[in-house]
């Protein structure tokens, strides 16, 4: 089977909303840390504060490496492929998940596109089971509106040949 990989554009795509969130939360902390130490008399701020400077540290680290690293592997690990029958795809950084959808599970499609893949001109297609949602993201809007109408005609056409097998 060959798979499909998301557009190259999904890099920067994470790798701004990580942005975003990385620098959210590092105001929270770092400001978070700088009102109570000034505004409250907490000793145990002062007391503890290399423990402080550590956790955030440790924190910032790791959104740092969310930010900057997780974007690249994560593009290499995500696939997908469409058949006639089923929808199947692999993603993940540490542990790889692979998820296999059968068409006539599938209740509804939506194509979902925020600010930032609107300025690369992405969208993710979420694929709604019974099961749960299911989604696949940063492909071309082009290639979403595609991939959301050729599952569309499959349903019908499933749905149709069940209907006739029960007559």
């Amino acid at each position: 089977m060959d798979y499909n990989k998301l557009n190259a554009n999904s890099k920067k795509s994470w790798f701004i909303a990580r942005l975003i969130t990385t620098i959210i939360f590092s105001g929270v902390l770092i400001g978070g840390k700088w009102f109570l130490r000034d505004y409250f008399d907490l000793g145990w701020i002062t007391k503890y504060s290399f423990v402080i400077n550590l956790i955030i540290a440790i924190i910032l680290g790791l959104l740092l490496l969310n930010t900057l690293l997780y974007p690249i592997i994560e593009y290499k690990q995500w696939k997908y492929a469409i058949t006639d029958d089923k929808i199947d795809f692999s993603e993940g950084i540490f542990s790889i998940k692979r998820t296999v959808i059968p068409i006539i599970r599938v209740q509804h499609i939506k194509i979902n596109q925020g600010p930032i893949n609107r300025m690369f001109k992405l969208a993710d297609v979420e694929i709604v089971t019974a099961g749960g949602s299911h989604r696949i993201p940063n492909i071309e809007i082009q290639k979403a509106e595609e991939i959301c109408e050729y599952l569309k005609s499959k349903i019908k056409i499933k749905v149709e040949n069940d209907n006739e097998c029960r007559e």
